[in-house]
């Protein structure tokens, strides 16, 4: 099953703004993990950051 990701106006712009930056490592990132997130929106593959006392 895959799920469909919505986003806000916002959120195109700062993409547009990377994509003319020519950022071509966090425009890979952040293509990874919207692809992680519509294929397991739950679990995903990234680490669980537990805090410190």
């Amino acid at each position: 099953m895959s799920y469909q990701i919505a986003f806000t106006d916002k959120a195109l712009d700062g993409i547009e703004k990377l994509k003319k930056s020519g950022n071509k490592p966090v425009l890979k990132k952040i293509r990874k993990l919207l692809d992680e997130l519509t294929e397991h929106p739950y679990t995903g593959t990234g680490r669980l950051l537990v805090p410190q006392d």
